[in-house]
């Protein structure tokens, strides 16, 4: 994925788990993603699946559309 993608999508999941107060553990938790691959995330560290995706957007209790409306 394109770097710049990468910290866009980074900032948008941060800036939901804070709005949200959540730690990340409780993410983790609520999506099944390791804490560490979570902070690997948020800090553009690592790629993300489709799976993941969907997962975190479920978490925050929105469609992956408005998820990734950003």
């Amino acid at each position: 994925m394109d770097k710049s993608l990468l910290e866009k999508l980074a900032k948008r999941i941060k800036e939901l788990r804070k709005l949200h107060k959540f730690t990340q553990d409780d993410l983790s938790f609520k999506t099944n993603i390791a804490r560490s691959t979570l902070g690997n995330i948020e800090t553009a560290q690592n790629d993300i699946t489709f799976t993941k995706l969907n997962q975190i957007a479920e978490a925050f209790d929105m469609t992956l559309s408005e998820f990734l409306n950003f």
